[in-house]
């Protein structure tokens, strides 16, 4: 709130770069004659989310393997994504929001090199008491993922 009282006038949204950046891409993705669909993407996503940052076992080498390959995920996807119509560019656009998500939680279970409940660790296989009231928050900053952690109190 403090930030928003120091606004005095906005961007027109029509000149952002990141709404040109956003129409070109939308319209590549309608002008392709072949490509991936978003059902593949989806699927492709979900699968490495399944294989590299599952709760059944977790690990800094797994987290790392993750992000290099979901990374080229997303590269691959940005080039070869293919829709027909609104419908299906916007689940194009959930697909690609699923990958962004997944790099972030994939940061964030990294940063906790604990294990606590459901997040096991096989590198880390006890819980540190100095992590108890705290919390881990990530955000994009400069299309980086920045962790930090937060106190509960």
């Amino acid at each position: 709130a403090a930030h928003a009282a120091t606004i005095n006038s906005f961007e027109n949204a029509e000149d952002s770069s990141l709404v040109e950046k956003k129409k070109l891409e939308y319209s590549q993705m309608l002008e392709r004659e072949s490509g991936a669909s978003w059902k593949e993407a989806t699927v492709a996503v979900q699968c490495l989310m399944n294989d590299y940052a599952g709760i059944e076992v977790r690990s800094e080498i797994l987290f790392s393997t993750g992000l290099e390959y979901l990374g080229r995920l997303k590269e691959r996807a940005h080039a070869t994504l293919t829709c027909s119509n609104s419908h299906e560019l916007m689940r194009c656009q959930e697909a690609l929001d699923l990958m962004d998500v997944g790099e972030l939680i994939m940061h964030a279970a990294n940063e906790r090199k604990e294990t606590r409940g459901k997040h096991v660790r096989i590198d880390y296989p006890y819980t540190n008491l100095i992590y108890d009231n705290k919390f881990i928050t990530v955000q994009q900053v400069d299309g980086k993922p920045m962790v930090e952690w937060r106190s509960r109190t």
